[in-house]
């Protein structure tokens, strides 16, 4: 049990750091620490230093005399006793190195935000003899292996901002210091780094002068707990500044009082740890402080009324639920809610009221915010007896209206019914008020009522809805309104280029006229008009097969030939041939040309200048988006970047330039039909010059020879996915996929992660294919059977879908009723394993571990096998496939060897790590010369007594013990 590999790592004017591994065996029995002892080169009287815990291979020996000689040596302990040691053989002189210095002081980390982590470092405690040149820093995602460097050039100063990071993601860094001679070791965070998550979702519920705010909490806290959020307001008017509301706020709603009723403001609401303070999530919109219309009671009958009221000017940015209702005689005090029952529109028929009596209402709404407060209170009312009651109905109903653009839409309806109904109109589901300019709502004699819309767009164009409600019942009816842009007004039109439409001015005149039908309009993905034709052999198949199809379309091959129908857009859908006129009901396919990204020009800046770059982009759409890259990282407009994108035109400008900037900068352009790129140099004078770029690129020949078929060639696509699938035992089942074709993939079946080949078992698969679809029948199924997985490789494409099979017991017929399906079971199992780590006296240790397992295991953390349970400095979290385990203010008896275990019905593992505490350093102590001894009397054994002789002997003896103490290490 000899401790293994034992060397000094590094020397100063008082220091020698040693450094070992632990032994083969461990003699049998635990070991319990290490002993270090030292010795004076020369001398054979061995020390005992310190004696370690055993989870430490590292020990810094201080307080040595400079320039002087050392041996050391290690033992490894444990009950039984103390192993032999392991020696330095050659003596080990204290002074500093001069060679490369030691590694940077602790790391500690300033700012956090969602893509960046701010560094700052101390200063080596040797230079190694020589000048520190600057600084590297590295980083890496928790869990990877592989360093990424962040700085191109070396940095001088002992500060980092550690740019292009993923939001809520764990990261480690490490620095390197550097002079004349090398690098030296690194010195890394001691724990991951987590990026910061903003707060999610926002609701609101307006009152008279107040207002609730509630927000979702960030889905990551960044790793450390959140301690409160901040809450600001501002007015929706011009020079407005951000107001604090509060900073206190523990929980996730808030509600601001003394506002100004009618007036509007804006919110938002940030999230704060120790670290700092989040992004902050603000309302898309001004809120305008409103409360409900107080409701309005019609006349009443014996027994019942109808109430009717006005939502409230804002939802507060959630949908309202539902409205509450009360009721209560006048001149009394207690409110009673009319219903139990949820109401969803602003009109109630009230019944079981008493005849002659006085009743006052009341009303407020509900949203995902919260209640807000109760209306003002209605006239009174009394019900009284008049003519039967009547429930509404229409004699005229709702009609769908197909418009032009820019035209006026009237939907009429004849409503019948006693009492009167009382009508509201609604869109997509909301109430529509009228404004009098865009809406109007009209009511005529004889019960009809109108809504009309002026300068309908394609905004307009949706489903309508009127609703009739009185005492006895209430009736809806739907229309739906579609708007016909014709594109006269941007001189686009409508010709049909055939010697009928041609008309000459006169019979010698060679100027022409050609007939315009005026019925042009512009045609969008998933339209749908009729194509009439009197000779369907001209036009493209996919019109005859029901296929959707594009203006590619138009041209097709038969024998040979090539034909060209005179229809620029034709698309599959139903035909029916008529008097020899075959008329098709068509669908325009979707647009399969996506962006192109325009050529940016290049670059040349000095250093504190400023960059400017523009990408014309072609094909753009509303859903077209562009982002900027420098080198692999991703670019956000901030101080540095000011990037914009409008109508499509992409600008970004690079502020400050200094010569890191100096590289290549990319503008990415994604939509719905596809993506593009387009590249451009920064040549920052001194980094790179732009005539050497030039002179010195190579330039690739084009080829010439164009391969037609290649052309065609897609990866392959899963038209029709697989789906989930459930059978009883002894039954069979069957997958199927349906793939693009062309050319013809190969296809590949896995269960469990192991690939199912035809001829394996035939018994149990059954492969079949035909035209594109693929199918898998599996015979026989049995419980075992736990997931199928499909996948498809072919010209370095990969398309996989993944699906489960679940297999029942098989039961009797008269049980076939209540089969209960078969459930999958997952032993308990650690997926991310808690690292060992080394903090210093007084921080926060932090460990986590991800789990999974079927039931949700348990989770357990251990120290010498002994349960750790929360307290005021151990705090452990758990969620179901989650625990973390913290350590506040760590002291050395927090040091050692930890375990957590995770364990469900089906299993049981375990994980093991280390705590290692870095003691804070003791002072340095003057070493100096022993005093010299004053040399004692020579005695005389025949003048002196044995009482004399006994005495200075003692003295002699004191002198030298002594000497040896002050000389001892």
């Amino acid at each position: 049990m000899v401790p293994q590999k034992l060397e000094v790592i590094d020397t100063t004017k008082s220091t020698v750091t040693l450094a070992w591994e632990k032994p083969l065996h461990d003699g049998g029995s635990r070991l319990t620490g290490y002993v270090i002892e030292a010795s004076k080169a020369g001398t054979e009287r061995w020390l005992k230093v310190v004696t370690l815990k055993p989870t430490v291979y590292e020990h810094t020996i201080i307080s040595l005399n400079e320039g002087e000689q050392y041996l050391f040596r290690v033992r490894a302990q444990n009950q039984k006793g103390v192993s032999e040691p392991r020696e330095i053989v050659t003596a080990v002189t204290v002074q500093d190195r001069k060679d490369k210095p030691s590694q940077p002081g602790e790391i500690e980390i300033t700012s956090i935000f969602k893509d960046s982590i701010t560094l700052e470092w101390e200063r080596p405690e040797s230079d190694g003899g020589k000048e520190i040149l600057g600084y590297w820093v590295e980083y890496r995602q928790s869990g990877e292996s592989t360093w990424k460097k962040c700085n191109k050039e070396r940095i001088k100063d002992r500060q980092f901002t550690v740019g292009g990071l993923l939001e809520a993601t764990e990261y480690e860094f490490r620095v390197f210091a550097e002079n004349q001679t090398g690098l030296s070791r690194p010195r890394r965070t001691a724990m991951a780094v987590k990026t910061k998550l903003t707060c999610k979702q926002k609701y609101i519920v307006t009152f008279a002068n107040s207002v609730v705010i509630s927000w979702k909490p960030p889905e990551d806290d960044g790793g450390v707990m959140i301690t409160n959020y901040i809450i600001e307001k501002r007015e929706a008017k011009e020079g407005a500044e951000w107001q604090l509301v509060s900073s206190s706020i523990s929980g996730t709603t808030c509600r601001i009082v003394n506002l100004t009723e009618n007036a509007g403001y804006y919110f938002r609401v940030s999230a704060q740890n120790m670290y700092g303070i989040s992004e902050a999530l603000e309302v898309s919109s001004v809120v305008f402080i409103k409360s409900l219309t107080l409701p309005q009671p019609k006349p009443a009958y014996p027994d019942s009324c109808v109430v009717s009221w006005k939502p409230p000017a804002s939802d507060g940015g959630a949908k309202i639920r539902t409205y509450y209702l009360e009721k209560r005689e006048k001149k009394q005090n207690k409110w009673i809610s009319v219903t139990t029952d949820e109401i969803r529109e602003t009109v109630y028929s009230v019944k079981d009221l008493i005849e002659g009596l006085e009743y006052e209402f009341r009303v407020k709404c509900e949203n995902l915010g919260g209640e807000s407060e109760w209306s003002e209170i209605s006239e009174p009312v009394i019900p009284k007896s008049d003519v039967p009651i009547k429930a509404p109905h229409f004699k005229e109903e709702l009609r769908n209206l197909n418009v032009k653009f820019q035209a006026n839409a009237t939907f009429v309806c004849k409503v019948t019914g006693h009492p009167k109904p009382i009508v509201k109109w609604y869109r997509q589901g909301k109430e529509i008020m009228p404004d009098g300019e865009k809406i109007k709502i009209q009511e005529f004699k004889g019960g009809y009522y109108q809504l009309v819309i002026t300068n309908v767009t394609d905004d307009d164009a949706t489903v309508y809805q009127v609703r009739a409600t009185n005492q006895g019942g209430s009736v809806s009816g739907t229309a739906s309104l579609d708007v016909e842009e014709f594109l006269h007004r941007h001189s686009i039109g409508h010709f049909d280029i055939k010697p009928d439409n041609i008309i000459y001015f006169t019979r010698r005149s060679s100027v022409i006229k050609i007939v315009e039908f005026g019925q042009a309009r512009q045609l969008r993905p998933g339209d749908s008009f009729r194509l009439q034709f009197t000779s369907p052999e001209y036009y493209a198949p996919e019109v005859h097969h029901h296929d959707m199809v594009s203006t590619a379309t138009d041209m097709w091959s038969k024998e040979w030939n090539t034909v060209v129908s005179v229809a620029r857009i034709s698309c599959g859908g139903a035909i029916r041939s008529q008097k020899g006129i075959t008329v098709a009901k068509v669908k325009v396919a979707p647009i399969d040309i996506g962006p192109i990204a325009g050529q940016i020009k290049h670059n040349v800046a000095e250093e504190g200048g400023h960059a400017k770059y523009v990408c014309t982009i072609e094909n753009y759409d509303e859903s077209t988006q562009v982002t900027w890259y420098f080198g692999m990282r991703q670019l956000e407009s901030n101080e540095k970047y000011e990037i914009k994108y409008e109508d499509g035109v992409a600008t970004m400008y690079v502020k400050d330039v200094s010569k890191s900037d100096d590289g290549t900068y990319r503008c990415k352009v994604v939509n719905d039909y596809g993506e593009d790129s387009s590249y451009a140099e920064l040549f920052v004078k001194g980094v790179r010059e732009i005539s050497e770029h030039y002179r010195c690129r190579t330039v690739r020949k084009v080829k010439r020879r164009v391969d037609t078929m290649r052309l065609l060639e897609h990866p392959p696509e899963f038209t029709l996915p697989l789906y989930n699938r459930t059978a009883y035992v002894g039954e069979n089942v069957r997958f199927g996929v349906t793939i693009t074709v062309h050319p013809e993939p190969r296809l590949t079946w896995y269960k469990s992660g192991q690939k199912i080949k035809p001829g394996d078992d035939d018994r149990k698969y059954t492969f079949e294919s035909d035209k594109g679809l693929y199918q898998l029948v599996i015979n026989n199924v049995k419980s075992e059977v736990s997931s199928t997985r499909e996948s498809l490789l072919s010209y370095e494409h990969y398309a996989a879908s993944e699906e489960k099979v679940t297999a029942a017991e098989k039961k009797s017929l008269e049980e076939r009723t209540s089969h209960k399906a078969f459930k999958s079971t997952l032993p308990a199992t650690i997926l991310t394993k808690p690292r060992s780590i080394t903090v210093s006296e007084g921080e926060t240790a932090r460990f986590s571990c991800d789990v999974d397992g079927e039931p949700a295991p348990t989770i357990t953390w251990l120290r010498a096998g002994q349960p750790i349970v929360s307290s005021r400095r151990f705090q452990v979290t758990r969620t179901q496939y989650k625990s973390t385990f913290e350590i506040s203010s760590v002291q050395i008896s927090d040091e050692g060897s930890y375990t957590v275990v995770v364990e469900n019905s089906e299993g049981r593992q375990e994980a093991h790590f280390t705590l290692t505490i870095q003691r804070t350093k003791i002072p340095e102590k003057t070493v100096t010369s022993p005093p010299r001894i004053k040399s004692p009397e020579p005695l005389h054994p025949a003048s002196t007594s044995p009482a004399q002789l006994c005495t200075a002997l003692k003295q002699v003896l004191s002198a030298d013990e002594s000497l040896m103490s002050k000389n001892r290490i």
